[in-house]
């Protein structure tokens, strides 16, 4: 961190420059990430002080500790700008009058066993003036560029026995009224929102306890247009010595960076009449340090490809010996060596700085993928052994209750005798079909033959190339629901993640396995060529990973599926070999729950954020701000079928209408 004087942050602030500095002979840090009117303080939370000043206190360190606010300031590390007092209030404190600011008592106690000399008055008062300098500077130049700003400054202090105190307590009577109680009350209901970890929240507005208020007094006299409010925290978030519990922390500095921004768009729009949102506020270019989490992240994924290991390399030999002892033998499949070292992948994984992320947001985003992908590490490390099955059950779960009561009752339909009739097309004949739509579409793409799928198609994402099984077989309706499926989802959303600026939606979010799929099926649904076959293979495919999990024998597996399901023998074989395959991959289940989820979310409202790139369900309230800020781009390409989307048989309509 630089080291300037008060003249060098004032000249960068009026250019509006960005600034992480600290400010000399004041003990003062001030961060600009982007002039957004969002002003945090922190007055109380320092605890450095002279030892000229410490020699002459009368109060123990004891007393000295419920004095300054330890920790207060990591509360605030991820908002846009902050002024951080890093000296103890007892040598100078910034919310009393230049003539106090140099306290005498606090809390009815003498300070001092023998008086403060005239120079430690001076250097106090010298504080005081840069401090307020600075500030007058800052929020001059915010109210000259939004015409309003909100600044809140932030206290800790232990709630008093017997009051009604909440975690959160904003000093009501230092706010400017009336203008105030709206943003008040909007503030409060947002803190009220914030989850803790072990820890009931409650708000409440009411009295300061030994803070002072002439930050308040100052601000409303010189900046209008400024709306001060203080707002003081239970100090929940450490333990009685001042050690930080992390988890706190950080829940506590999410909670503030949305609780703090939406109350700024309160403020935002009481000034311009305009419906502004917080994300609004935010900044709207990707910080450097997500691009070189994200960069790196992206070389570490390489060779993490999961169906390229689980494949099992001798899947035809074993179909065909499986085949000719009528299901009395257990496969015994093969699978490439894998070529990463998965513990040294592992570590670099974890070493990411993800922590110098300050987007809230995206910092989440970022660490629940690394988990992800050590998940996924896991996974392939255990292919062919004992704990494989255990592992893929963390990355991908299992079928619900639901989810096995949606597969039966789809199971139960009577067969649709038009679905076995007409025309088979062979994967020769599939290819010039699949360019043709792929070039309808225009996806840029390549359309070949492959001996190594289990399914009948398969997008290879490196490559942006659509592999055909070359023994693969489709009637017209499933041709068409293959191409809406293979073309209009999955290479749509992987052309779409090309063109963004993370690569982290190339990657796949935790989840984009459940949201890819059912996004496919529901293509296929809205194209008005979803099959009842198809349907009841998907419901064989949940059926297929219950008995795998409870049994684990792939011949009771494909016996099941044969003989309570009238499943055709080879068809009962690919269903049981990808769900077997690897030591029991559960992967399969998904796309029945994914489709009744995408379905949902489909008729709730808009879905287009989905699309971006390889994402999850639960993300999509985070990708559409992502989008309203600009940080991502819209996708480029959506599917035929959620464009101008057709209507099934009355009867497919009805089953899925029935799916829970």
């Amino acid at each position: 961190m630089q080291t300037l004087s008060e003249a060098q942050v004032v000249s960068l602030i009026e250019a509006r420059q960005p600034v992480h500095a600290r400010l000399r002979n004041a003990g003062l840090t001030i961060r600009i990430d982007e002039y957004v009117p969002l002003v945090c303080t922190v007055l109380h939370a320092g605890t450095s002080l002279r030892p000229e000043i410490s020699s002459r206190l009368a109060i123990s360190e004891e007393q000295r500790q419920r004095f300054e606010t330890t920790g207060t300031e990591q509360l605030a590390a991820l908002l846009p700008i902050t002024l951080i007092v890093e000296e103890s209030r007892l040598g100078c404190d910034l919310n009393f009058p230049l003539s106090q600011c140099l306290r005498r008592r606090i809390d009815g106690r003498s300070l001092w066993q023998r008086p403060p000399t005239k120079q430690m008055q001076q250097r106090a008062h010298r504080q005081h003036q840069r401090f307020y300098h600075l500030l007058d500077a800052l929020l001059d130049a915010l109210e000259e560029d939004h015409g309003h700003c909100l600044l809140i400054d932030l206290h800790s202090h232990p709630r008093e026995p017997g009051t009604e105190s909440g975690i959160f307590h904003v000093i009501a009577s230092q706010v400017r009224l009336p203008e105030g109680e709206t943003v008040v009350n909007g503030l409060l209901k947002q803190l009220d929102q914030i989850s803790l970890p072990n820890q009931s929240v409650s708000v409440s507005t009411g009295e300061p306890i030994h803070q002072g208020e002439y930050l308040g007094a100052h601000v409303n006299t010189r900046h209008e247009q400024t709306l001060t409010i203080p707002l003081q925290i239970d100090p929940v978030f450490r333990d009685s010595s001042g050690a930080l519990y992390p988890l706190v922390v950080d829940a506590l500095c999410t909670g503030l960076h949305h609780s703090l921004y939406e109350a700024a768009a309160i403020l935002a729009r009481q000034r311009s009449g305009q419906r502004i949102r917080g994300h609004d506020l935010m900044p709207s270019e990707l910080p450097g340090e997500v691009l070189r989490v994200d960069r790196a992240l992206k070389k570490l994924a390489k060779g993490l490809e999961t169906l390229l290991y689980i494949n099992p390399i001798n899947i035809a030999r074993e179909e065909r010996l499986f085949m000719r002892n009528r299901g009395r033998y257990q496969p015994q499949f093969r699978y490439r060596q894998l070529r990463i070292d998965p513990y040294v992948h592992r570590e670099k994984l974890y070493r990411l700085p993800v922590d110098r992320i300050r987007d809230p947001a995206l910092r989440q985003l970022y660490r629940e993928v690394i988990d992800a992908l050590a998940e996924r590490i896991d996974l392939l490390v255990s292919i062919g052994s004992d704990r494989f099955l255990y592992n893929s059950l963390r990355y991908y779960g299992e079928p619900t209750s639901e989810d096995l009561a949606n597969a039966r009752f789809l199971l139960h339909a009577a067969e649709r005798p038009e679905e076995h009739n007409g025309v088979r097309y062979s994967a020769e004949e599939m290819i010039p079909f699949f360019e043709q739509k792929a070039q309808q579409w225009g996806l840029e793409c390549k359309v070949e033959l492959s001996d190594r799928l289990l399914a009948q198609a398969m997008v290879n994402n490196g490559r942006k190339a659509l592999l055909v099984k070359r023994s693969a077989r489709a009637s017209e309706a499933e041709l068409h629901a293959l191409a809406h499926h293979e073309l209009g989802v999955h290479m749509s959303t992987s052309l779409n993640a090309a063109a963004q600026p993370l690569k982290v939606f190339t990657l796949g979010l935790p989840g984009n396995t459940h949201a890819q799929e059912g996004l496919a099926i529901l293509s296929e649904y809205l194209c008005g060529h979803l099959t009842l076959k198809r349907l009841k293979t998907l419901a064989l495919r949940v059926i297929a990973v219950d008995q795998m999990i409870r049994y684990n024998d792939f011949c009771r597996t494909w016996r099941t599926l044969v003989e309570d399901h009238a499943c055709p023998e080879e068809e009962a074989f690919k269903i049981t070999a990808r769900v077997h395959r690897g030591g029991g991959f559960t992967k399969d289940h998904l796309y029945l729950s994914g489709f009744s989820q995408a379905l949902k979310l489909w008729r709730e409202g808009d879905i287009k954020g989905l699309y971006i790139g390889k994402t999850g369900f639960s993300y999509l309230p985070l990708i559409n701000e992502l989008l309203a800020r600009g940080l991502v781009e819209p996708p480029t390409y959506l599917p035929d079928s959620l464009v101008n989307p057709q209507n099934c048989s009355p009867e497919i309509t009805y089953l899925v209408n029935c799916i829970r």
